[in-house]
């Protein structure tokens, strides 16, 4: 009788751990997907994203399935498990669960020494980087530091050049400075974890993507305070305006796509779906304003006929989320990558895509008004790269305050 049921507990105990007894080599190729937050090792990229590596596959296949399912809530990652089977979990559970939980990042080359200094040559026009972990934001080509809030993430200037603004996803604000002095001068509060924020072409109001509250918070920037909401889809990360002002284009990602929002009424008028990428990031508009480049969060931006609403092409890039960015003379896409050591670019017709090594963890990035120079924020590595667009090749790595986020560039929007 005891032989019987040690015998069946070990049936049972095998049966368990069969549950869980995913691919190795499958999961580590499905990972790229994940990389973008938890690295390509399963260490997180920063605090927010926990380590996955060493954690027991079971645990991790439980909480895939609790995302898909909506028993856990977070817009990121309900739209990554989406497109997971339930092979998938466990192949990608057995990876992680297969990785040290003392590993390390890896480190890759650099290109550039990070002591480069900043000019007005590279620097025409004003242009700020907002800091994350140092709570802080940096004006170029001075290289002043303002002291900012928590977290400081996706920044903006007003067409006119006189204010600046920073989201603080912890706090669930957005801090407003002065261009010129740096000086703060409000703290507004908005919706739950404000992630992209753009200022209207009139430079009247500012629209901020509260992702974990579905909604865009506008923002008068006469009066600096909240005078409405607009509720859309799961998942709101960044908006990009036309260049009237009349539409305004949020990216889902929690998966549903793209939000068309009318300014007039302030309302969400339809959303158009992108097949073929996970979760909608970050997006900008060709010159004739009829093209949108999605960039996804897993290594994917996806070229929508904004006319048809079909996608033309899905253009595969660098691993993990990133900003993209259309030159102001519409020559060249460029598009960043978290999770690589490297950005894209590549020709908005042919779609003939070019990688510039640049170092760890890119993912700001913009053009330069006149389109001569591209600036990537390199997270890692704590630089700002400077990238001349003529020849694509790295000419300056200069140092900056920790975990560089987003760029904003007066004149480029």
């Amino acid at each position: 009788m005891i032989n019987r049921l040690l015998s069946y507990g070990f049936v049972l105990a095998s049966m368990s751990l069969s549950a869980y007894a995913g691919d190795v080599a499958e999961g580590q190729a499905k990972a790229g997907m994940c990389a973008g937050c938890h690295g390509a090792n399963g260490i997180g990229l920063s605090d927010e994203f926990p380590n996955l590596a060493g954690q027991k596959a079971a645990y991790l296949v439980k909480q895939l399935r609790a995302f898909k399912s909506g028993d856990r809530q977070d817009p990121s990652m309900k739209a990554m498990s989406a497109a997971l089977s339930d092979a998938d979990m466990q192949n990608l559970a057995a990876y992680f669960a297969s990785l040290s939980p003392l590993a390390v990042a890896e480190k890759t080359p650099v290109v550039a020494s990070a002591s480069d200094q900043a000019s007005s040559l590279e620097f025409a026009e004003s242009t700020f980087v907002s800091m994350k972990k140092s709570a802080t934001m940096m004006s170029f080509p001075t290289q002043a530091v303002w002291k900012g809030g928590p977290n400081m993430l996706y920044n903006a200037i007003t067409p006119d050049g006189r204010l600046v603004l920073s989201t603080s996803p912890s706090t669930n604000t957005v801090y407003v400075f002065d261009a010129k002095s740096g000086k703060q001068l409000a703290i507004v509060a908005v919706g739950k974890a404000p992630k992209g924020v753009k200022v209207t072409p009139d430079g009247q109001y500012a629209y901020i993507s509260n992702q974990n509250s579905a909604n865009i918070s506008v923002l008068d920037l006469k009066r600096l305070s909240v005078v409405a909401t607009i509720a859309v889809e799961a998942g709101p990360h960044n908006v990009r305006f036309t260049r009237s002002g009349q539409w305004a284009y949020v990216t889902l990602q929690g998966g549903a796509g793209l939000a068309v929002i009318d300014t007039v009424t302030r309302k969400m008028t339809q959303v158009i779906p992108i097949p073929g990428i996970t979760g909608p990031h970050n997006i900008d508009l060709s010159a004739d304003e009829q093209t949108a480049f999605v960039r996804d969060f897993v290594h994917h931006v996806a070229v929508l006929d904004l006319r048809t609403g079909q996608v033309k092409q899905v253009i595969k890039v660098g691993k993990g989320h990133g900003g993209i960015d259309v030159a102001p003379n519409g020559k060249f896409v460029a598009t960043a990558a978290i999770g690589a050591d490297f950005i894209s670019v590549f020709d908005p017709k042919t779609f003939a895509v070019k990688n510039i090594q640049v170092g760890n963890g890119p993912h700001g990035i913009r053009a330069s008004k006149d389109s001569r120079w591209i600036y990537v924020s390199i997270t890692k590595d704590n630089a700002l790269v400077v990238i001349d667009a003529e020849s694509m090749t790295v000419v300056k790595k200069i140092a900056v305050q920790k975990f560089p986020f987003w760029i904003a560039v007066q004149g480029n929007p």
